[in-house]
């Protein structure tokens, strides 16, 4: 009669065990789908992280002769190249934002978001999910 009681106890354990796990699967699956960004969020982080490309592509600091002086000159005109484009840009951002929306596709699996972003000399993979984005491919 014990080992019958015993078996009971464990078959209840391992049930509720399996049901626990199930249940918090559920939660997390489900706070993951009410935290899977949208589109729009998308296309404002990808278009912060195109304008940051850009200006790293554009704004490199020229290859100078060593030496304390040179190495000043070249931040000053890599700081003055970004802050030059960081207005331009700024300025630009909608239509910026217009091409990122036009040039994105979104795979949509509920619990997170795949968004592929093609432009003009940039391929962007990138995964949304818990409101954030995580980009796996430049």
């Amino acid at each position: 009669m014990k080992s019958s009681l015993r078996r009971r106890l464990r078959r209840r354990q391992s049930i509720s065990k399996s049901t626990l796990t199930l249940i918090a699967i559920a939660g997390v699956a489900s706070v993951m789908s009410f935290t899977n960004p949208n589109n729009n969020a998308y296309v404002d982080y990808a278009a912060n992280q195109l304008t940051s490309e850009i200006q790293n592509a554009v704004c490199r600091g020229p290859q100078l002769p060593q030496g304390r002086w040179w190495e000043d000159v070249s931040k000053l005109t890599a700081t003055t190249c970004k802050s030059g484009l960081t207005t331009g840009l700024a300025l630009q951002s909608s239509k910026i934002k217009d091409i990122i929306a036009l040039s994105t596709e979104r795979q949509n699996f509920f619990i997170f978001s795949i968004y592929t972003t093609k432009v003009p000399g940039y391929n962007f993979r990138t995964i949304g999910a818990f409101g954030n984005f995580l980009t796996i491919q430049k």
